[in-house]
């Protein structure tokens, strides 16, 4: 049987870093109560297999057998050598992002260490210069806009732009918006309609070309 102190253990990891408090996290996965976070906390009950599903929906890159049992790791395995990860050799801010069906990429990067993603495209951009330099190879993984972390780095595409940015949540007289915020203070902040969201990529991992 599971020790229940270490089903909280592997919930702990994950709100950890979701950088999450325990009611916003639960909030953030669907529950109405976070009661049973705190259930689990005190070893009353273990991770049921509702609530793996809802933490996995909302966090495809979190393992749903390692959250179930702890066995394995806490991330999904990454993509198998003999797929390998889509490679196009297009700046990552163009609208080659919002077409990637109807590409050919230029070649499928094999790179063990990177988690599960979509493909992979450079960034030109110095917007994100200190933390993304251009010309590097991001990896890119499509996630849903209610998916987004406050404070995380994501490609956000709509009718009008394609930008890498620091993504932070903010409301507009009730209607939610996203404030893209560049790392280069010489770029301004671009508010953006979440209604006006048109794709979503989280970058979860980078490759810089010496």
């Amino acid at each position: 049987m599971t020790n229940k102190n270490e089903n909280w253990e592997r919930l702990e990891s994950v709100i950890r870093w979701a950088d999450m408090t325990i009611n916003y996290f639960g909030r953030y996965i669907g529950l109405s109560r976070s009661e049973n976070l705190y259930q689990i906390k005190a070893g009353k009950n273990g991770i049921s297999q509702n609530l793996a599903r809802r933490i996995t929906d909302r966090f495809p890159e979190i393992s749903l057998g390692w959250l179930l049992t702890g066995e394995g790791e806490m991330f999904s395995s990454p993509v198998a050598a003999d797929g390998g990860i889509p490679f196009f050799d297009v700046d990552v801010q163009g609208r080659s992002l919002m077409r990637l069906a109807e590409m050919t990429p230029e070649c499928d990067m094999v790179i063990p260490m990177i988690e599960d993603c979509d493909c992979a495209m450079r960034c030109y951009d110095a917007a994100m210069s200190g933390e993304i330099m251009p010309g590097t190879i991001v990896f890119l993984k499509k996630i849903a806009v209610e998916a987004i972390i406050p404070g995380g780095t994501y490609v956000i595409g709509s009718q009008n732009y394609v930008l890498l940015r620091k993504v932070r949540l903010a409301d507009d007289g009730g209607r939610p918006v996203l404030m893209l915020e560049a790392v280069n203070s010489g770029f301004d902040t671009v508010r953006l309609a979440v209604a006006d969201v048109e794709c979503v990529y989280r970058v979860v991992g980078q490759l810089r070309l010496c």
